[in-house]
């Protein structure tokens, strides 16, 4: 019976959490012209003296396909925290308290770190890509007329990847340190075995980002730094506890 009662616990917290993320959807898809704007300032910004601030389609469907991703990605981010908290609410009773004390503010500092990731290459990453690229319109331009029509499709696609890929390696301390936490890493693996995360990190870059060497190094160098400072947390903060 006691199972049973989980299993219906488990169901009541999976519904609320697809719930807000329908409703949360609903929300975002009629204001997404508000979401476009977000989306495409970064780019116009740099087309300020430019008479081509618009974007083109090439089928129909484009523009509407594109606006339910958009209105899809916003509110799964926007729900993350309510999953979150009904994650927590179920296992909490199954943790011992020297454990909830650990795990559950790490997990909850989770969507802090996703959140500084979106932030990050909103603000910094995608504007230096964007303008790398377009400074080759600069360059072209006393040889022959090169103008920007980006289409908008791949142009939302482009920008939530480098959104989601920025905000997923931001997690990537939270990740080490719980694997730490839960005996698979120490500082004395992490440091030995450095060149090999390093590695990873290099091709974590290269299949989560667009296949240009500004945007896989915009999202490398953080990744380097976040292991770097995972080690020194964990050699200061979990290792020297634990010993």
């Amino acid at each position: 019976m006691k199972y049973l009662d989980h299993l219906r616990e488990l169901r009541n917290r999976i519904l609320i959490s697809f719930l807000f993320l329908f409703l949360s959807f609903l929300v975002f898809f009629f204001n997404v012209k508000y979401l476009g704007d977000i989306l495409t300032k970064p780019l116009f910004s740099l087309l300020v003296d430019s008479p081509n601030q618009r974007m083109i389609f090439t089928s129909l469907p484009e523009v509407f396909v594109s606006n339910l991703k958009i209105s899809l990605f916003a509110s799964f981010l926007v729900s993350t925290p309510v999953l979150i908290i009904q994650l927590i609410l179920f296992i909490s009773p199954a943790l011992y308290k020297n454990e909830k004390k650990f795990f559950i503010p790490l997990v909850i500092l989770s969507p802090f770190f996703f959140l500084a990731g979106l932030l990050f290459a909103y603000y910094f990453l995608i504007p230096v890509i964007w303008n790398f690229f377009i400074s080759y319109e600069n360059l072209l331009d006393n040889s022959f007329p090169v103008e920007l029509e980006s289409k908008y499709s791949e142009y939302i696609r482009l920008i939530m990847f480098l959104l989601f890929a920025s905000g997923l390696s931001f997690e990537f301390p939270v990740l080490i340190i719980l694997l730490t936490k839960i005996g698979i890493f120490n500082h004395e693996f992490l440091s030995k075995n450095r060149k090999f995360f390093f590695i990873g990190i290099l091709i974590f870059s290269a299949l989560f980002t667009p296949p240009d060497v500004i945007s896989q190094i915009g999202i490398a160098i953080p990744l380097v730094i976040f292991y770097e400072f995972s080690i020194l947390f964990i050699k200061f903060f979990i290792d020297k506890k634990n010993a």
